[in-house]
């Protein structure tokens, strides 16, 4: 019966909290460039509350700033994405080679 009942309270909590937070977090954009003006964004220090979200979400949220417009806002970003995509020397649609 105490298992009927763990199980009951995973099911009507815990599992909807880990929804929940999985869908905000889809919610925020994953590109780099503002979507008023489409230019580059700065990454801004966090205040705690939101420090303690980017944990919740395992470090993948940044607060972004457009130095364009003005926007300012909470962002995704991946490990993959934090480098720049700089084109190849071999790259046959490479500036240098036209």
């Amino acid at each position: 019966m105490l298992l009927l009942w763990i199980a009951f309270i995973f099911v009507a909590f815990v599992s909807k909290f880990f929804l929940a937070v999985a869908m905000c977090y889809l919610i925020f954009p994953a590109e780099r460039t503002c979507d008023e003006c489409d230019t580059e964004t700065l990454a801004v220090r966090m205040g705690p509350l939101g420090r303690g979200m980017s944990r919740m979400m395992m470090g993948n949220l940044q607060r972004r700033w457009c130095p364009g417009c003005g926007w300012e806002g909470m962002t995704r970003t991946s490990a993959r994405g934090s480098a720049l995509h700089l084109p190849r020397s071999g790259d046959p649609t490479s500036p240098a080679r036209r």
